[in-house]
């Protein structure tokens, strides 16, 4: 799992929906939950997001998705079917899971900056309940 830890810039509560804004260092992070959140501003939390949900992209064209940022590749470990990408992203590293179909596709190298982004919808929060 990739973690973050993040501070609250925003949130909006509806019944059962929860659209939260964070700030990790400069960057900001859109997150859509199903639930209704007691946080306020400036709360400390850490994201959670799997690997397989991490998507890359070399170029910088228009996306749709909120959580676009940049990497380097650090590591490439290829298989037949998947490849693990670990991109250095600040002080820390993302970890992205991809067919290696996408990989030989999109033509990937050690040193390459990336495009990483991931989906509002598919970010979670970690809580301190979940024993971690």
């Amino acid at each position: 799992m990739n973690t973050l830890s993040a501070c609250v810039t925003t949130i909006k509560n509806s019944s059962h929906l929860c659209a939260l804004n964070v700030a990790y260092g400069n960057d900001l992070f859109e997150l859509i939950l199903v639930e209704s959140l007691s946080l306020s501003d400036g709360d400390a939390v850490t994201l959670v997001f799997k690997e397989t949900e991490v998507i890359l992209q070399k170029t910088s064209a228009q996306v749709s998705s909120a959580n676009t940022q940049k990497g380097t590749i650090a590591s490439i470990e290829s298989g037949i079917v998947l490849t693990s990408v670990a991109l250095a992203y600040r002080d820390t590293t993302i970890t992205s899971l991809i067919t290696t179909n996408a990989y030989k596709r999109l033509e990937l190298s050690i040193g390459d900056e990336v495009i990483w982004m991931v989906q509002p919808s598919e970010i979670s929060l970690l809580r301190s309940s979940d024993g971690v």
